[in-house]
């Protein structure tokens, strides 16, 4: 899986946003609000990764279990998903 969109993150004021870019923009007119796991995420999501790789990767970024990695990856995508965010 995949994001949809071509999104580039950036920090805005402190904190990580996501922004389609390019003719994605047209598609997708908006800014999304992460926080750095998000933002982690994200940039992990930007080419094609599935649920596990991404908990693994957010538990050797971070001092968390990978079993609680990858319930909160799991509740994340579901997230994306619901927003048509994501390629399966």
């Amino acid at each position: 899986m995949k994001l949809k969109y071509n999104f580039v993150t950036r920090n805005v004021d402190g904190r990580p946003v996501a922004v389609a870019v390019g003719k994605d923009n047209a598609q997708f007119n908006g800014m999304i609000k992460l926080n750095d796991t998000g933002s982690f995420i994200f940039k992990m999501l930007s080419e094609n990764t599935t649920v596990e790789a991404i908990a693994d990767g957010l538990s050797s970024a971070y001092d968390v279990s990978r079993d609680d990695a990858l319930a909160d990856v799991k509740a994340f995508v579901e997230d994306l998903r619901a927003g048509g965010l994501l390629e399966e």
